[in-house]
Order: structure tokens, then C-alpha cells, then sequence
């Protein structure tokens, strides 16, 4: 089985459109007589004279007409295939806001692999609470953050679901709950989303609970549990080594998934910030919904 030369068709189909060899070689950037080794090497390859030569106006011979059919068709899926795999090399900036909680989940997984495919594209990550991202999302390229499944627009938009995030109960190893004593808790200023969850728990168990320490730095946060300050709640993704998950049976009630979605506006978004919605797509799952 023969296989016919892209560069090859594209000549032919070049002399047709440009009605001669001379037009063809000043369109392709080819001297005359590359073009006419390329039509004979054509003619050669498919047995058959494709264009009647001799006279001023070149015409097509009936195998000549059938064989334009082709390698119209097979161009065009050429280029489209082209421009679809082959992406042309972007730069610029990228602001992209993200929960402090993320950044050791998803700056490796999406950041650090991106910049790489992209050397080009400066990005600058600034870390605070989900809502507080969400508050402000203008400020921002791009935003990742967490939202109730109820709630999950922003500015009347759902953005992109990235995946769902189950949220868990986590105390240091040796925490204890005793029945009808207050629960010591850890937790971020309000409107954190663990938080609101934490408290709305409790409530609905009928369990008193003291608030120890807040911070809205995630570190702060584990460091707290870890030695035994109090329990709190995150995202069962982020929960680090050196800390517990508790269920139902340490007498706790079971908490909801929540969302980690993609925001960003499609009507101002820059090449950096596209190509950065595709990746995430294609890492973290295709998602639902869209801005």
C-alpha cells in the first residue's frame, strides 16, 4: 500500500487553485522545477497523468478531477488534526486564587505540571478561605475553591466541578470525646465552609463545643489537632499524616460531600487561562457545569 505525500497533494492542489506551476511555486515557496518533480512524483505514485500539460492553462484529466476529491479531503483532515494536537506556544501571566488546604494536592498536580508544559506562562498563586476567594473571584485569573452542593454559583455562574470532596471529622491520634462534655474544636474564622459545617453538626447532634484556637492558615489548623487542642473538619483529601479520621462510631455525626469547582470568565479570559481550564479538566475529571 502506497501512502501519498502531504507535502505532494498540497502542491497539486495549490496548482489547481492558483491556475499553473509558476503561481504554485511563488504561493508554497518553491522553486518551478521542485513543483513539477512533485507532480510527476504524484502522477507516478498514482499511475496515471493527473494534469495535461502543453498548453497555457493547465487542465485536469479525468483522473486528475477524482484525485482533487482526495487530497482536498485528506488536507483538510490533515490541518484540522494540526491545529487541534500541535498548540502554539502561549505566555503571559496567570493569577490563580486557591485554598491554603490545596496547595500541597493540587499545586503538584496541576501548577507544577503545567508550568512545565508551559515555561512560559508566569503564575502567581495567593492562598486564603474558599468563601473569600469566591467573595472576590474578579480579583483573580482563575479560582479553585470548595462549595456546599446546594450552593455552588458564583455571581449566578457554577463553574467547573473538578471533583467532589467528602468531608471528614479529624482529631490527633489520642483524642477523646466524653459523653455530655463540650467538644474542644479547631477551626477557621467564619465564613470557612468547614466551619459552618463543624458548627451546624454539632448543633444538629446537641453537642456543646469550646473553640480553643482559629486560624486561617491550614498549618496552624493541623498543628492545633495534632497535639490535641481540639477536632475539626476538612476536605478527607487533606487530611495529613499524623492525624485521625473519625466516624460515627466515635459519636460524631456523618458530615456532606462538598464541590471543588473551576472558576473563571469565559467573556475576559486570556490563552493562559483557557489553556489552564482545559488542563484542569484533563487532570481532575471533565466536570458538569460551566461558567
Amino acid at each position: 500500500m502506497k501512502d501519498l505525500p502531504i507535502d505532494v497533494l498540497r502542491t497539486f492542489v495549490t496548482i489547481v487553485d492558483k491556475g499553473g506551476f509558476t503561481q504554485a511555486a511563488k504561493v508554497l515557496g518553491l522553486t518551478q522545477p521542485t513543483i513539477s518533480l512533485q507532480l510527476k512524483k504524484l502522477e507516478q505514485m498514482v499511475g496515471a497523468i493527473v494534469i495535461e500539460r502543453g498548453t497555457r492553462q493547465q487542465n485536469l484529466t479525468a483522473e486528475g478531477a477524482t484525485l482533487l476529491d482526495y487530497a482536498r479531503r485528506i488536507l483538510m483532515l490533515n490541518d484540522e488534526a494540526i491545529s487541534y494536537l500541535v498548540k502554539p506556544e502561549i505566555s503571559g501571566r496567570l493569577k490563580i486564587g486557591i485554598p491554603h488546604e490545596f496547595t500541597m494536592s493540587i499545586l503538584p498536580l496541576l501548577v507544577g505540571s503545567f508550568s512545565q508544559a508551559h515555561p512560559n506562562i508566569v503564575i502567581e498563586i495567593e492562598c486564603e478561605l474558599s468563601k473569600t476567594l469566591l467573595s472576590n473571584p474578579s480579583s483573580y485569573d482563575l479560582v479553585i475553591a470548595l462549595h456546599d452542593m446546594s450552593i455552588a454559583e458564583v455571581d449566578g455562574k457554577r463553574g467547573i466541578l473538578l471533583r467532589r470532596e467528602p468531608l471528614t471529622w479529624v482529631s490527633s491520634l489520642d483524642f477523646l470525646i466524653s459523653d455530655g462534655q463540650a467538644v474542644d474544636v479547631v477551626a477557621a474564622p467564619a465564613p470557612c465552609i468547614y466551619r459552618a459545617h463543624l458548627q451546624k453538626a454539632l448543633q444538629e447532634f446537641k453537642l456543646g463545643w469550646n473553640l480553643r484556637l482559629t486560624s486561617s492558615s491550614y498549618d496552624a489548623i493541623c498543628a492545633a489537632v495534632r497535639t490535641g487542642l481540639g477536632l475539626t473538619v476538612l476536605a478527607d483529601s487533606v487530611v495529613p499524616d499524623g492525624l485521625r479520621k473519625l466516624t460515627t462510631d466515635d459519636g460524631l455525626k456523618d458530615l456532606p460531600d462538598v464541590e471543588l469547582r473551576l472558576h473563571y470568565d469565559r467573556t475576559t479570559s486570556s490563552d493562559a487561562a483557557n489553556r489552564f481550564v482545559e488542563f484542569a479538566r484533563e487532570r481532575l475529571g471533565k466536570g458538569n457545569a460551566a461558567n
